[in-house]
């Protein structure tokens, strides 16, 4: 019995002296004789830690190999005193080669920008990170074990991106990626009246990778310390973002309401170590970036990835459109509010459902109503509302025309808008 004692008094003496990290969402909780601990710390692995992803079926692992030589590990370290702290791990995807003149290799990695941030700065609520701290160093690990030193290239806390690169003398393999299509047509009230309710299948192939409600979708990452693959399934979760949901459990600083509204949901399950890695469909493309939550996974969708991407190397930086509007694809639209489009348009409409607009916003003074439908921006089609931001952030500081569907009137609108690029450093993201 002493010697019980004895041992419980030993662990909780090193619980006690462990660091507590800014960035964790659950209070630490052990359970005596219990495989899975769910502290989501940064030293866990999901594939061991989180109960979900003990069993994974051969179609999971098949599409998770097909990605896995693009995941890589990432480290970030600080110079404090005489040694390199260590600042953050993350995950990363493998984006890009290019052959230099001299047959070297530069990759790129797309990652998260907490690799960027020290916990420190994230705790600092006058003072939150602008950019990344002085004599910062980013090394990069392979599934091999090889590390490289990475360069940081841009980034992003807004949009919570980094781009590292780093040389090598061979070729490593790149990550397929996929644009999003989270489009679904209403059915028309003809179409009603002779077939079973349901949503129109795409009329055209397309290039996208249609997102659908439900449909399969699995977290990547690698261990920063093992640099072992961890693999999180899960399916697609449209409408979870609910204000307040991402409110952390407890409150304290350097926490805060997330507000980058082009953030969608998955039900994977993924600790701290898993952010910056790729989302990926069955087919093992990727489309998207993970963030760790508590109790799901969100992730911005690669649409939004890739044209920031665009903004860096052409600009040196990612403009941040303000709008003021709240939307959602027409995938998780209610089936009262597809009653009353229904009954009120008898043709087929594409588009984004205004649930909220901002008061004073530049969409509130052209006009914007909630539940209007915006069906064109200039002159882009709305799909979704992953295109649907994207085409704000092309036109970040234009004015442009807008068209939305009003199911009050029964008719269609034209607004000009301009959309506003500002910048907001006291919100940033976990």
């Amino acid at each position: 019995m002493a010697i019980r004692m004895e041992s419980r008094d030993r662990l909780q003496g090193v619980m006690e002296k462990e660091i507590r990290s800014p960035w964790q969402r659950k209070a630490r909780r052990r359970t005596v004789g219990c495989v899975a601990f769910r502290s989501h710390s940064f030293n866990e692995s999901f594939d061991k830690r989180i109960e979900e992803n003990f069993y994974l079926d051969l179609p999971t692992k098949l599409s998770a190999l097909k990605a896995s030589q693009s995941v890589v590990s990432l480290v970030s370290r600080a110079r404090r005193g005489v040694k390199n702290k260590l600042v953050i791990p993350c995950s990363g995807t493998i984006i890009g080669s290019k052959l230099e003149e001299n047959g070297s290799f530069t990759h790129t990695i797309l990652t998260s920008a907490n690799l960027l941030i020290t916990r420190a700065a994230s705790t600092s609520e006058d003072h939150p990170p602008l950019a990344p701290e002085p004599g910062i160093k980013v090394y990069v690990y392979l599934s091999s074990g090889d590390s490289f030193e990475g360069e940081i290239f841009g980034f992003n806390f807004h949009y919570n991106i980094a781009i590292i690169k780093f040389k090598s003398s061979s070729r490593f393999p790149t990550a397929i990626l996929k644009h999003i299509d989270g489009s679904i047509p209403l059915t028309t009230k003809a179409e009603l009246q002779y077939t079973s309710f349901g949503l129109r299948p795409h009329a055209e192939p397309s290039d996208l990778f249609n997102l659908c409600p439900g449909e399969k979708v699995i977290a990547l990452g690698r261990h920063y310390l093992s640099h072992s693959l961890m693999v999180a399934p899960g399916a697609f979760r449209p409408g979870v973002r609910r204000p307040g949901l991402l409110r952390p459990r407890f409150s304290g600083p350097g926490f805060r309401d997330c507000d980058c509204v082009e953030l969608l949901t998955a039900s994977c399950r993924i600790t701290v170590g898993g952010t910056g890695g790729p989302l990926i469909n069955c087919n093992g493309e990727v489309i998207g970036i993970n963030f760790y939550e508590h109790s799901y996974t969100s992730f911005l969708p690669i649409n939004i990835a890739s044209r920031c991407l665009e903004c860096l190397e052409n600009n040196g930086r990612v403009p941040q459109p303000w709008f003021g509007v709240k939307v959602t694809s027409c995938n998780a639209i209610s089936a009262n509010m597809f009653e009353k489009i229904i009954q009120k348009f008898g043709h087929i409409i594409e588009g984004v459902l205004v649930e909220e607009v901002i008061p004073e916003s530049p969409a509130c003074s052209s006009g914007v109503r909630p539940n209007d439908i915006i069906i064109r921006c200039g002159k882009q089609a709305v799909v979704s509302s992953s295109e649907f931001y994207g085409t704000l952030l092309d036109n970040t500081g234009e004015s442009m025309e807008v068209i939305v569907m009003r199911p009050c009137l029964g008719r269609d609108l034209s607004l000009t808008i301009k959309v506003i690029d500002v910048t907001n450093p006291k919100k940033y993201y976990r």
